[in-house]
C-alpha cells in the first residue's frame, strides 16, 4: 500500500500538519477565554496540543479534560502531555453522540472541528450548554471559505485535480460529489449569520473576532501529508479506488504550484467565538 494512502486511512501525521495551520491558531483562541480558569474541556482534542498549552498559560488548572474519536490521536496526545508531565483526563468519544457528563467546566474549547459536525452541530451545542458551569466560556471555531456552487475551501483543490485527471469536467464537479453522496467542505462549513442563528438558540454570543488563514507548505510532498492527515479518504468516493494515489500526488502537484505563484495554496477566514450559556440552559 503507497505510504500516502496507508497515512489518509490511519489519520496518523497530525503531529507535524496540524503545525501548518491548526497549532498557529492555539494561542489566538486562548487568547479569547477571557478567564483564569480551573476546569478545561476540550472537544476533538486531537493530539493535545491545546490541552499542553492551556496547562501552560494556565498553572491554576485543577481539571484537565479532552474528548477525542481517533484512537490513534488520541494515543498521541497521551504520550504528548505525559512527556510534559500534564495530567489529563482523556475519553474517546463521538461528539455527537456524547454522554451526559457529572462534571461541568469553567471552558470548554473546540478548534477546527465544527464542519465534521454539519448538520447536527446543535446536538453538540445543547450537550455544552449542559456542561459548562454558571458563567462558563465556550469557545470554538469556525471556518468561513468562499464557496460557489456550494463548494469551497479544500473542495477547490480538488475540483482542479479531479478535473486535471479527467474525471469530471469543471462543471460537472458538484453533481459528482452528489452522486457519491459526498458533502463538500464549503457545504460543510456553514455561512456565519447562519451559524450564528443556531449558536444564539443555545449561547449568549459574547464576541467573533476573525482573521484570514492562509495555508503555506514546503512541496508536494508536504501539501500530501497535510491533505492525509487532516481529511483522511474523505474524498476517495470521488476518485476509482485505482487512481486513489495519482490523486494525492496531483493535489501536491496543485498546491506546490499555488506556492509559486500565490506564495500560499489557499486562504480561508476562521472566526473565533466566545459564548456563554443562555439562563436556564446550563
Amino acid at each position: 500500500m503507497n505510504a500516502i494512502i496507508e497515512q489518509a486511512r490511519s489519520l496518523d501525521g497530525y503531529q507535524d500538519s496540524s503545525e501548518l495551520l491548526q497549532r498557529r491558531d492555539q494561542d489566538w483562541v486562548l487568547d479569547r477565554a477571557g478567564i483564569e480558569p480551573r476546569s478545561l474541556l476540550d472537544l476533538g482534542c486531537g493530539i493535545g496540543s491545546l490541552l499542553l498549552g492551556a496547562a501552560r498559560r494556565w498553572p491554576g488548572l485543577q481539571r484537565l479534560w479532552g474528548i477525542e474519536r481517533s484512537p490513534l490521536r488520541l494515543e498521541q496526545a497521551r504520550a504528548q502531555l505525559r512527556g510534559a508531565g500534564v495530567e489529563a483526563r482523556l475519553l474517546e468519544g463521538d461528539l455527537l453522540d456524547l454522554p451526559p457528563l457529572a462534571e461541568r467546566f469553567e471552558l470548554i474549547s473546540m478548534t477546527a472541528v465544527l464542519h465534521w459536525l454539519y448538520p447536527d452541530e446543535e446536538r453538540l451545542f445543547r450537550w455544552v450548554a449542559r456542561h459548562l458551569e454558571a458563567q462558563g466560556v465556550f469557545l470554538f471555531t469556525s471556518h468561513h471559505p468562499f464557496a460557489e456552487d456550494g463548494l469551497g475551501g479544500e473542495d477547490d483543490l480538488v475540483a482542479q485535480a479531479l478535473v486535471e485527471m479527467g474525471l469530471a469536467a469543471p462543471e460537472r464537479v458538484a453533481a459528482l460529489y452528489a452522486e457519491a453522496g459526498l458533502l463538500p467542505m464549503g457545504t460543510r462549513t456553514r455561512g456565519r449569520e447562519a451559524l450564528r442563528e443556531r449558536v444564539e438558540r443555545h449561547f449568549r454570543v459574547d464576541s467573533i473576532v476573525s482573521r484570514p488563514a492562509a495555508l503555506r507548505v514546503a512541496d508536494s510532498a508536504e501539501y500530501q501529508r497535510f491533505h492525509a492527515a487532516t481529511f483522511g479518504t474523505y474524498f476517495a468516493p470521488l476518485v476509482p479506488a485505482t487512481r486513489l494515489e495519482e490523486f494525492f500526488v496531483r493535489l501536491g502537484r496543485i498546491a506546490e504550484r499555488r506556492m509559486q505563484a500565490d506564495g500560499q495554496v489557499s486562504e480561508i477566514p476562521v472566526s473565533v467565538w466566545r459564548c456563554r450559556a443562555r439562563e436556564g440552559e446550563a
